[in-house]
This record gives C-alpha cells, structure tokens and sequence, in this order.
C-alpha cells in the first residue's frame, strides 16, 4: 500500500520523523511539502493531483496536514487518515499568523490574514476518514475535534496522546481502513 504523508504547519515532509518511520515499517510512505505561502485551493489541488499521478492508496496527515489529509482524500476519493486534525483551520491559523523559521527547514514562511481567509471556517470529515485524537492535545480542541468528526468518520481517542503525538503508531488500524476503502 502507498500512503502520502501531509505534515503539519511551518515543517516539511521528513523521513526521519518517528511518525514516517513508523509507517514505513508497513507501507510505501511518500511525502508531500507544501508551502504556508500558499493558499489552501493551490496546496488542495497539487496534493490531489500528485496523489493521482502516482496512484496513492491512502493519505495520512497531522495536525494542518489531517485536515489537508481529509480534504485531498476527498477529493481524490480515497480513504484518509488524520491524527489531531486542524477541522476548523480559519480559526486556528488566525492564532498564528505571521513569519515563522519552518520547522524542518529553518526556511521564513509568512502566514497572512488573506492566506487564512482562503481555508474553510471548518471540514467535515467523510466515511472515508479516519481520524485519531490525541485526548492530550492543547493545540486543538480535542473535544471539538470529536464533535466535528463522530457523525461521519472512524474516531479512535487516545487518552495518553498529546498534540504532537510522537509516538503514532497505528499500522493495523490504518492497513484496515485503507484496504477497506481503496480503489482496486
């Protein structure tokens, strides 16, 4: 199985994530950075199209790159998996606005206000997601995030799990989901 991997805000897709490795103990892992410069449409149909193109399985994302994760499945119209997604991205984002180093690459990327106002208010997420919340999460409301996601998609809480959740390892669960909805 191929999966995409969708980073979070300001940092870039990095093999050597414990998150990446982990995944890579059962899966084809790709990854995919986009840019916080440009807006969500763009980053949206790139993704997409990349998953097409190379006939992606499966996308897994955190954080920012969940909610990527459950759009371009979407759109794609294959299963996602998101760990502590940002659902309700114009809210949040608005939090950060500004420059900041990216994690990964120490490169200045600026977030503005117009960049902000192109993401949804908030996503609903799809039978086709799979959404793992870290019960520890002081990012993003855990508790909304359920609420945004309970009526549609597969939720598995983790009570021990924080934001950044490190340790993220779910291969069984994930392999289940993709193969139950992926294209043959």
């Amino acid at each position: 199985m191929k999966l995409l991997y969708i980073h979070g805000a300001f940092s870039a897709f990095n093999r050597e994530s414990l998150k990446v490795q982990n995944l890579e103990k059962e899966f084809e892992v790709v990854g995919f950075s986009y840019s916080m410069e440009q807006t969500f449409p763009y980053n949206r149909a790139v993704m997409t199209k990349f998953c097409v193109e190379n006939e992606i399985d499966g996308v897994v994302g955190t954080s920012l790159g969940g909610l990527y994760a459950a759009e371009v499945g979407r759109m794609a119209g294959i299963p996602s998996v998101s760990i502590n997604p940002c659902l309700e991205p114009f809210m949040s984002l608005s939090t950060i606005i500004g420059t900041t180093s990216n994690y990964a690459t120490g490169k200045e990327e600026t977030l503005t206000q117009e960049l902000v106002a192109t993401f949804p208010k908030k996503v609903s997420t799809t039978p086709l997601s799979l959404v793992f919340v870290g019960m520890g999460d002081v990012l993003i409301d855990h508790r909304r995030t359920i609420e945004l996601s309970a009526n549609s998609a597969g939720v598995i809480r983790d009570y021990e799990a924080d934001h950044y959740w490190d340790d993220f390892e779910q291969n069984k669960l994930i392999r289940d989901h993709v193969a139950k909805f992926r294209r043959k």
